[in-house]
Order: C-alpha cells, then sequence, then structure tokens
C-alpha cells in the first residue's frame, strides 16, 4: 500500500467530520461575491458596447440618410436646370435628331476608317462638353434667355455639322463605287 492510504486508514476520524473547517463558509462566500461583482462589472461593459455599437449605427443611418436626401436634391436641382418650357422642348426635339444623326454616323464607312470616325466622334463630344458648361452656366443665372438661346443654337450647329459629315461621306463613298 503507499503511504496515502495508509494514512487515511490510520486516521478516519479527520476525514468523516463532515463540517468544513472553520471559516470556510466566509471565504466561500467572499469568493462568490467577487464573482459576481466581476460578472456584474463584465455584463455592464457588454452592455454599454452594445449601446455605442446601436447608437453608432444610428448616427451613420441618420448621416447616410441626410447625405443622400442632399445627393437626391442636388441631382434634381442639376436636372431641373431650367424652369423654361421652350429650352425643355427644344432639347427633346434636338436630342432626338442627334440620336438618328449619331446612328447614320455609326453606320457610314469612312474611307480613312475608324480613326476619321472616332475624330469626328471625339469633336462631337467636344462640343456636347461645351452645351454642358452652357447648362452650367444656366443653372447659375436661370433667367437668362442668352444661355438657352446658345444652347439651342448649339444643337442647331451640331445637327447642321452631322448633316453635312453624313451627305459628303455618302457623296465620297457613291463616288469611289
Amino acid at each position: 500500500m503507499n503511504p496515502l492510504d495508509e494514512f487515511i486508514r490510520e486516521n478516519p476520524e479527520r476525514f468523516d467530520t463532515g463540517e468544513p473547517l472553520p471559516g470556510h463558509f466566509g471565504r466561500f462566500d467572499q469568493k462568490l461575491d467577487a464573482y459576481h461583482r466581476k460578472r456584474s462589472r463584465s455584463t455592464i461593459m457588454v452592455l454599454l458596447k452594445v449601446a455605442a455599437v446601436i447608437l453608432l449605427v444610428m448616427v451613420v443611418s441618420y448621416a447616410s440618410f441626410h447625405e443622400y436626401k442632399l445627393v437626391t436634391g442636388k441631382m434634381k436641382q442639376a436636372l431641373s436646370y431650367t424652369t423654361s418650357p421652350e429650352l425643355k422642348e427644344a432639347e427633346a426635339y434636338y436630342v432626338k435628331q442627334l440620336d438618328y444623326y449619331y446612328n447614320q454616323l455609326q453606320a457610314l464607312n469612312f474611307t480613312n476608317g475608324k480613326t476619321e470616325k472616332q475624330q469626328i466622334l471625339n469633336e462631337l463630344d467636344e462640343m456636347d462638353k461645351q452645351v454642358m458648361a452652357l447648362k452650367e452656366d444656366l443653372r447659375q443665372n436661370p433667367d437668362d434667355e442668352r444661355i438657352v438661346g446658345a444652347i439651342i443654337n448649339f444643337y442647331q450647329v451640331k445637327i447642321d455639322l452631322m448633316d453635312m459629315i453624313i451627305a459628303r461621306t455618302t457623296q465620297t463613298n457613291n463616288t469611289f463605287l
């Protein structure tokens, strides 16, 4: 037998008492109280973290919604750059005309191939940029009829130019055939 077994057999009264040593319950209560205080602090910290996350989500959501309203408001303002029904009607007409001429330009075969076509399209894009600059001026001065007239004039010049390019390219292609 080992010495531990011998000690237990020789001293059974020390092991059969059933009552803990004096002060055991006090120490146990202290440890339980410390554990519950620590746990309640960690619970409070978790609740504070959750509340902080919820608050952060609410602030970000509000800011996003507010920013979205600002952006959509600016877009609406940018899209409704004028109250002039004359310009809106003229622009709708000219946009249809320009679409028609762009489709014709795309179908044409140029003598120098794609480089000439690309150069013409780049020039037309430059004209579009000038129209956009005029529209920006119109946003800043919505009552200026001269700007409205200039925008309409640009559309007319662009259509005339595209018509002339199509006519000359068609005439050149027919003479080669």
